[in-house]
């Protein structure tokens, strides 16, 4: 997998199945048999992907919502960010 920069664009997996349940999201991967959940701030960055979006704008748009520090917030998200393209959730191009 190639390094995850601010500069890398990041969208939804049109083939993922999701739905809301108490204001966040739950989704299943078809393709793996496997379901997932997202907590308030991952449910906040699905709803934000569903366009190719920059990392580095994504984090403004978070950094707005929840005021955070911008390196903290890059450094906060790339984990889950990480997560969800090594389990075909999003797909990133540099």
């Amino acid at each position: 997998m190639k390094k995850i920069t601010p500069d890398t664009i990041i969208q939804r997996n049109n083939e993922i199945l999701t739905s809301d349940l108490d204001g966040e999201k739950v989704m299943m991967s078809i393709k793996r048999g496997e379901y997932y959940g997202l907590g308030k701030t991952g449910t906040f960055i699905w709803d934000n992907i569903d366009e190719p979006v920059k990392i580095s704008d994504l984090v403004a748009m978070i950094t707005e919502k929840y005021n955070v520090d911008r390196n903290q917030c890059f450094e906060d998200i790339l984990p889950f960010i990480t997560d969800l393209i090594e389990k075909e959730l999003i797909i990133a191009t540099n």
